[in-house]
């Protein structure tokens, strides 16, 4: 608030005026940015931005849309309202079910910011034949094709390194 006094001899008035923020020009992180995460897991961190006008003045009530924009994935909380600090937060960001990149976008009027994570692979969770089931050979003779399995998580992204033991039955 603004206050200007017109004083003329023993008499005064007062005018008051309200500055407000002019239109939202930036939207910048402020946490939540270049995280990993297992795929298919939520990040730690829910992304956090600030809307400022032109001159740097907090946006308070601007509409933030966050917007999966690469990786699927899903987000909560997607549309929320900035406070009077101009500040906003999205509720969980899930990551795609793909080991790789994901990117978020938060969005206000032409104005945005894109957030990235990467999806990481989960621990060994499935082993499955890959190939050489069904085979026969004759008595004390290998198989034709040799054996070989595919570890991979929950979501079968294939896990590394996982050591595997065959053994005959």
């Amino acid at each position: 608030p603004y206050a200007l006094t017109a004083t003329a001899g023993s008499l005064t008035v007062t005018f008051t005026a309200t500055a407000e923020a002019g239109p939202a020009a930036t939207v910048a992180k402020t946490a939540g940015d270049n995280q990993n995460a297992i795929a298919g897991t939520a990040v730690a961190t829910a992304p956090r931005v600030r809307v400022t006008d032109a001159n740097g003045n907090p946006k308070a009530n601007a509409t933030v849309t966050f917007t999966v924009a690469s990786g699927g994935g899903s987000v909560t909380g997607g549309t929320q309202t900035t406070d009077a600090n101009g500040v906003v937060t999205a509720g969980a960001w899930t990551l795609g079910a793909t080991v790789g990149a994901n990117t978020l976008t938060a969005s206000t009027g032409s104005v945005s910011a894109t957030f990235t994570a990467t999806g990481t692979v989960g621990p060994a969770a499935i082993i499955a034949i890959q190939s050489g089931d069904a085979q026969s050979a004759t008595v004390n003779t290998a198989v034709a094709a040799p054996v070989s399995v595919l570890v991979t998580d929950v979501n079968h992204n294939p896990v590394p390194g996982v050591s595997v033991t065959f053994a005959v039955a």
